[in-house]
């Protein structure tokens, strides 16, 4: 799995690019069943929202997208802590490739077993 970092309105820090990196790499175990022929891209986006302001605070945007063979899973988390955010945009798509992953693995027992 390669992975694409993207910074808009934020400066990306080597700390930042790191850690984002690290929370990344983690979803290859659940990316990797869908990997046929080739590395699968997953884009990574963060950002510091100017749309949504709480009290002053700075409000940060990650958007997590994968394109797989037949679907595009894309993730958009909101926070006011940019490693919150990261955290919680990684554990939905963990949660949205293990619900993918399991539908695909009931539609293929279903088609088995009605021939």
């Amino acid at each position: 799995m390669q992975i694409s970092i993207t910074s808009t309105h934020i400066e990306l820090t080597q700390a930042l690019q790191i850690y984002i990196d690290k929370r990344c790499r983690a979803l290859n175990r659940y990316i990797r069943p869908f990997e046929e022929n080739g590395e699968l891209l997953l884009r990574v986006e963060v950002a510091r929202s100017t749309r949504h302001h709480k009290k002053g605070e700075e409000v940060y945007y990650v958007e997590l997208t994968i394109r797989l063979s037949k679907k595009v899973i894309r993730i958009e988390q909101y926070d006011a802590n940019m490693r919150q955010a990261i955290d919680e945009a990684q554990r939905r798509m963990v949660s949205v490739l293990t619900g993918y992953k399991n539908l695909l693995i009931k539609k293929k027992h279903t088609t088995e077993n009605t021939l």
